[in-house]
C-alpha cells in the first residue's frame, strides 16, 4: 500500500529509522525537546512569515529541535549569478577560473600606485606597482626600468623625461593601500647606462617637481637611499621612511650628464603595518 500511494505522488518510500515523523505542520512549532519526530523531519508552520514559515529538525526523535530554513536575501541571490570583476570595498569577491587566494594574501593590484607623467612619458622604459597584503604585513614592490629618462645636468636634480618635464616621481605613497612604511630597499636589477650610475632615491611632498630641477627645491624632501655608484645586485636598505602622502623621486647623485639613460632596471621594495 506505501509503495503504492508514493508511486501515485512521484516520491520514493521514506526510510524510517524509527517511529518518529518525517513531515508535519501546524500553526505552532514543536517546542525544543519535544519527542516523536525523526531527524530531518520538516515542519510546515502555517501560522509563519518570512523566514518562519519552514523548519527542519536538527535534533532526533527523543528530542527535537527545529531550526527556521529562511529564504535567500535579495544581496545572496546576486552572488548565484555574479562574475569576477574589480574587487570593490565591502563587496564579495567572486574569483575567475584563474585566480586563486593563498596563505591569506590578498591582492591589492597594480591599479592602486603609478608613476607620474614625467616619467611614464618617457620612451623605452617602464614602471610596474603590486601592492599585497598578508595578515597585517603590507608590502609594495615596484619594478622600474629608468630607459628613456634624463639624469639632469648637476648633482642632485631630479631624474625624468628630458625637457624639463614636470610629473617626475615614481610613486605616492598612501596609508590605507601601503600601510605605515617601516621597512624598505633598493635592489639594481640591471646597471643603468648612459646616463650616469649614481642615483638616489628620495621622498618629498611634492609629486609635481620637474626634471633637471634640484631636488632641493622640493618641499620635505629626505634622502631614503644614497647610493655612490650602483652595480647589478647592489641592494641598499631604507635610511628613512616615506611618510603618508608623500612621492618617491629618482634624483642624481655626485652629478648628472645630462643624457638619456639606454638602460637601468631597480627593484624598490617597502614594508608597511
Amino acid at each position: 500500500m506505501q509503495k503504492r500511494v508514493c508511486k501515485l505522488i512521484k516520491m520514493k518510500p521514506p526510510v524510517a529509522a524509527g517511529n518518529g515523523l518525517l513531515f508535519a505542520s501546524g500553526d505552532t512549532v514543536p517546542t525544543d525537546e519535544d519527542t516523536g519526530y525523526q531527524t530531518s523531519c520538516i515542519f510546515q508552520h502555517t501560522d509563519g512569515g518570512i523566514g518562519t514559515a519552514f523548519y527542519i529538525n536538527e535534533g532526533d526523535e527523543d528530542s527535537c529541535a527545529f531550526v527556521a530554513v529562511a529564504g535567500l536575501t535579495v544581496a545572496q541571490e546576486a552572488l548565484l549569478g555574479a562574475t569576477a570583476g574589480v574587487a570593490t570595498a565591502s563587496k564579495a569577491l567572486i574569483l575567475d577560473a584563474s585566480g586563486e587566494v593563498t596563505s591569506g594574501t590578498l591582492i591589492l593590484g597594480d591599479g592602486n600606485m603609478a608613476a607620474g607623467t614625467g616619467v611614464t612619458t618617457a620612451s623605452g622604459g617602464y614602471s610596474y606597482y603590486r601592492v599585497t597584503k598578508v595578515g597585517d604585513l603590507f608590502k609594495t614592490e615596484i619594478l622600474l626600468d629608468i630607459t628613456g629618462l634624463n639624469d639632469g645636468d648637476t648633482a642632485a636634480d631630479v631624474v625624468g623625461k628630458d625637457g624639463d618635464t614636470v610629473n617626475c616621481h615614481i610613486g605616492q605613497i598612501n596609508a590605507a593601500i601601503n600601510g605605515t612604511i617601516i621597512a624598505g630597499r633598493m635592489t639594481c636589477l640591471e646597471v643603468p647606462a648612459t646616463g650616469h650610475v649614481d642615483l638616489d632615491l628620495w621622498t618629498a611632498n611634492d609629486g609635481d617637481l620637474a626634471q633637471d630641477v634640484a631636488i632641493s627645491t622640493a618641499t620635505g624632501e629626505v634622502q631614503l637611499v644614497q647610493a655612490a655608484s650602483w652595480a647589478d645586485g647592489d641592494m641598499i636598505p631604507f635610511d628613512a621612511f616615506p611618510p603618508d602622502e608623500d612621492y618617491l623621486i629618482l634624483a642624481t647623485g655626485s652629478q648628472g650628464s645630462d643624457k638619456d639613460y639606454t638602460g637601468g632596471q631597480f627593484l624598490i621594495e617597502l614594508w608597511g603595518v
